[in-house]
């Protein structure tokens, strides 16, 4: 049984304004043994009605009580009697009016309820909307960025360094470089993971008369798949390598935590 469909569907209101058929209301009390968020329901809008009942209810005149008490004082005497006559007509006419307030009231009790109750669900809705268009936005990052990769690599100005692993454990991974805007992107097949305390780091080698100059194209964490990032741009390169580093590295590389390495050949 679908619960809330159950509450939706108006039955507490019919229950608790004795506007239920005696089915209804068996079946009624039988849910609200087994289902607590029903039975808190029906409080809750019980308590609505009398909170609504008490805010409109009048208080009697002042001075109401002491007539009272003086008409029960005064002596019943046979002479002074008088025989009330009976207005039938009047009587049922404030009796129906009677019920057309009380039955206003109910109107207006309920239309406050359902009021309430449209109001949070309406805040339901837009909160899936909320969620919804998160969801949109980030596929569209997504979508954006897989648009920003192809066109990196179906750029002619584009080469491909592949890295070659050094080391068995070592990542997967391609620079592409367009030589024309000096635009470095690195594509993750696989990073492995590694301790907390290190980091990879990417560099561009120049080889000037045979003594190397890297410079850091940046840092990244370990555990990562299939992704492609942009990195610093390199004006002039030889080489492209990859090396595991303390962890926010600003020196040079260590040569003996080599990874990858692949040559520009140009």
């Amino acid at each position: 049984m679908n619960i809330k469909e159950y509450i939706a569907s108006g039955i507490i209101e019919s229950y608790v304004l004795g506007l239920a058929s005696e089915q209804e209301r068996m079946e009624f009390e039988q849910h609200c043994a087994r289902y607590p968020e029903l039975l808190d329901a029906r409080i809750k809008f019980e308590q609505l009605l009398e909170n609504q009942a008490m805010e409109h209810a009048e208080a009697p005149p002042v001075d109401s009580k002491e007539k009272i008490w003086s008409a029960i004082q005064q002596p019943w005497s046979s002479n002074t009697s008088k025989i009330i006559t009976m207005e039938p007509t009047t009587t049922r006419r404030s009796s129906g009016m009677r019920w057309v307030a009380a039955a206003s009231v109910i109107l207006m009790l309920a239309a406050g309820y359902f009021a309430f109750d449209y109001y949070n669900k309406n805040k339901e809705l837009q909160k899936s909307n909320d969620e919804m268009n998160a969801r949109l936005n980030r596929m569209d990052t997504v979508i954006n960025k897989m648009k920003e990769e192809q066109a990196v690599i179906q750029n002619p100005n584009t080469t491909v360094i592949n890295l070659a692993a050094l080391k068995e454990s070592a990542p997967s991974a391609s620079v592409y470089w367009d030589t024309t805007s000096a635009s470095v992107y690195l594509l993750v097949r696989n990073m492995p993971q590694i301790a907390s305390e290190k980091q990879y780091q990417l560099w561009s080698i120049i080889d000037s008369a045979g003594k190397l100059q890297p410079t850091s194209l940046g840092l990244f964490d370990g555990g990562q798949e299939k992704v492609m990032v942009k990195v610093n741009d390199a004006q002039k390169a030889d080489a492209f390598a990859i090396t595991i580093e303390k962890r926010g590295n600003a020196g040079g590389p260590d040569l003996q935590q080599l990874q990858n390495m692949g040559k520009t050949k140009l």
